[in-house]
């Protein structure tokens, strides 16, 4: 009997090394990775304007986006939103904002729609909508920004 023990722990003792050796890893756990970490707020390109009061407002709409709250940001960003006369460089700074520093896709959208149904919509704000919406975390908001612009555009061309 003492040679099949003597064996059985020779057999036993030689996997054993051999699993050490070849570095053997044994994982427990589900195969799906977790997301990668939203990326660091960087704020959007600097903006420049010649009239002191579209400076005013890109430097509003850069107070508002370091406001601690996401539905502050989000409430200063659409009164800015609402405004009349805003210049095609404080539009594109608007949108660039909204895209970077809310966090909730119904709270970008919020802001967006409301560029969407402003009077002096115009290409460069539809460009930087059109250009972002990868940001945008859900495929129905991506469609209901693009179903906008598409309804915006058919009205233009049809006044």
């Amino acid at each position: 009997m003492k040679p099949i023990f003597q064996r059985f722990c020779l057999n036993f003792g030689l996997i054993a090394t051999t699993l050490a050796i070849s570095g053997c890893v044994v994982s427990i756990g589900s195969r799906v990775q977790s997301p990668p970490p939203p990326p660091a707020f960087q704020p959007p390109p600097t903006v420049v304007v010649s009239d002191p009061g579209q400076a005013a407002t890109i430097a509003e709409i850069d107070a508002a986006a370091h406001f601690n709250m996401d539905s502050s940001r989000t409430q200063a960003l659409g009164q800015i939103a609402e405004r009349a006369d805003l210049a095609p460089p404080v539009q594109v700074h608007l949108i660039n904002t909204t895209y970077h520093c809310l966090q909730f896709d119904n709270s970008k959208v919020a802001i967006l729609q409301k560029m969407i149904a402003r009077p002096d919509f115009c290409d460069a704000t539809r460009h930087a909508i059109v250009t972002q919406l990868g940001r945008l975390g859900f495929e129905s908001s991506k469609q209901d920004l693009l179903n906008r612009i598409n309804q915006r555009l058919a009205q233009t061309t049809t006044q």
